[in-house]
């Protein structure tokens, strides 16, 4: 066998490594930007309550709710509603069990239609596939956010 052939395999598979290893410390880089100082939970998201669902993450914030897709190099959010407009509406069981299954263990996935308005005051319909303790830790964060106004005596 020919050596210089070996380095050259040597070389592609330290490179492999390499970019592996590059690529799980940017997911781990992205994740950890995008959770600075709140809680964030894995979610499907399908806007508009139709349509195919999308594998995201979803952060709840002290002001906001915020939609990012679970896979991608952006720390933008591809939704973002203020706390105050977030409707939690009709939750059901998930029907797809490969969709429950992949939010919770047990598969007690739950589905969420929701609604909350975006920036320009009209409001959005959504659907969020949740785990169960997910969608207890969404459920506390929405009813637990501070009054509009405050009152004086």
């Amino acid at each position: 066998m020919d050596t210089s052939a070996l380095t050259i395999v040597e070389v592609v598979l330290v490179g492999l490594v390499l970019l592996a290893a590059a690529a799980v410390l940017s997911v781990y880089v992205r994740r950890r930007l995008i959770s600075h100082d709140s809680d964030v939970v894995s979610c499907g998201f399908r806007p508009g309550r139709t349509g195919r669902w999308r594998p995201s993450l979803l952060r709840m914030s002290a002001t906001s709710l915020q939609v990012f897709p679970l896979f991608g190099w952006s720390v933008r959010p591809s939704f973002s509603w203020t706390r105050r407009s977030v409707d939690l509406g009709v939750v059901t069981t998930l029907e797809d069990e490969a969709m429950a299954n992949a939010f919770d263990v047990q598969g007690r996935g739950r589905k969420v239609a929701a609604t909350a308005a975006v920036e320009s005051g009209d409001p959005m319909q959504f659907d969020l596939a949740l785990g169960l303790l997910s969608y207890t830790a969404l459920r506390y964060w929405v009813e637990s956010a501070p009054p509009a106004t405050t009152w004086h005596a």
